[in-house]
């Protein structure tokens, strides 16, 4: 398949958008049957509300492919300009949903220890768990319907990698074997699934369900965060999030109520089956913590705070100081309705980027400068930001 992808910026909230693009736009949702794929446009019209969802046979990668050589995407979604606040998003293509990257096993053995609270880079009485792996009984079944959906995925996708043996799917990377389906055995429960999908792929994930009982309540007629992995959280603690609605989990982010509360309402409601979208966004932070509640964001610090500018010479921009940017996409599974979110993390040092060239290291200091006041504050670029200028502003 002609993939084209095109980094060019839309703004959403402190979601600096990766428009992604293909000669295949409209996106679906993933199954076993062979069907013909859909074509449409690049953009997200929902015009045509009444056609079936399908569900594609997903394609292998070339039989050469291998997980540790392969090209990794550059998830460099700024632009040299004044930060523009808009609901930028685009259509994805599946064959691009979920990535096995250089960066998979890495990734999974940190999501793993987190989520079981063994991680060496935090206390051994921080249970992360509980605020990264969450369950509701009214997601169990979407959390089943979306582990099958993955299983089906990654073995179409990555046949050299993930091969159905009776009731089980080995993983030739990581050695380890996962239940074929949600259906091989009833006794396993829906966080054992969740664990399942954390030694598995390499994104975080949320299920967003409505709520009939808490129509009542202040936004309550949206959908609530029900289920799902947040094991990599960026300045935040997910539990704090959990089982609220839409509109209090974005509610840190300046300007969202005044702008974008309404269109996202509107467009989480008329999603259906078969769309696919995606947005990134980016930011920096001065450690290499993939888990992170307490630092990242500037409501993490206290009331009234003044950002003030950290002296470049007390950081390492080799390794502590790291770019650190959200893939996103956004489905709704067809059996169980539920909003399907799913985040990808980049995280890498800032030398990394610095070493892409003169186009993005003036592209993402223009951005930089860019922030307006607010966004400079959500993102605490008051402290990183003239540092991180002046990093890359140096041709050594």
């Amino acid at each position: 398949m002609d993939i084209v992808r095109e980094f060019f910026i839309s703004r959403d909230s402190d979601l600096v958008t990766l428009l992604v693009t293909s000669k295949v736009a409209q996106g679906f949702l993933f199954g076993k049957e062979p069907q013909s794929r859909q074509t449409s446009g690049d953009s997200t019209d929902q015009s045509d509300q009444s056609k079936p969802y399908v569900a594609p046979q997903i394609k292998s990668v070339a039989a050469d492919f291998v997980w540790d050589k392969c090209d990794a995407l550059k998830s460099y979604p700024f632009k040299n300009g004044a930060y523009k606040l808009t609901m930028g998003i685009r259509n994805l293509d599946p064959q691009d949903w979920l990535l096995i990257e250089p960066t998979y096993m890495d990734r999974i053995n940190n999501k793993i220890k987190i989520v079981n609270n063994e991680h060496e880079d935090y206390p051994p009485d921080k249970d992360i768990r509980s605020s990264s792996v969450f369950v509701t009984p009214e997601a169990v079944p979407a959390i089943r319907e979306f582990y099958d959906i993955v299983v089906n995925y990654i073995c179409d996708k990555y046949p050299m990698y993930f091969s159905r043996d009776g009731d089980k799917v080995h993983n030739g990377i990581t050695g380890r074997s996962i239940p074929a389906s949600s259906t091989v055995d009833e006794k396993i429960s829906a966080s054992q699934y969740l664990d399942f999908l954390v030694e598995t792929i390499e994104e975080d994930f949320i299920i967003l369900l409505k709520d009939p009982s808490r129509e009542n309540e202040k936004d309550g007629t949206e959908y609530f965060f029900k289920g799902g992995v947040f094991a990599f959280a960026a300045g935040f603690d997910p539990a704090d999030r959990f089982n609220m609605p839409l509109s209090f989990i974005h509610h840190p982010i300046p300007g969202y109520e005044e702008k974008l509360k309404l269109s996202m309402n509107r467009y989480f409601s008329r999603i259906k089956p078969g769309q696919f979208i995606t947005r990134s966004n980016f930011s920096m932070q001065t450690h290499n913590k993939y888990y992170v509640d307490d630092q990242n964001k500037g409501h993490n610090l206290p009331d009234g705070s003044v950002q003030v500018p950290i002296d470049i010479k007390e950081l390492d921009f080799e390794n502590q100081v790291h770019y650190r940017s959200e893939r996103q996409t956004l489905t709704k599974l067809p059996k169980s309705q539920a909003v399907l979110f799913t985040i990808r993390t980049y995280l890498l040092p800032l030398s990394e980027v610095k070493k892409e060239g003169k186009e993005v290291r003036e592209r993402l200091i223009g951005a930089i400068k860019g922030l307006p006041e607010d966004i400079s504050n959500y993102k605490r670029a008051g402290e990183w930001g003239p540092p991180v200028i002046e990093y890359l502003s140096r041709d050594d």
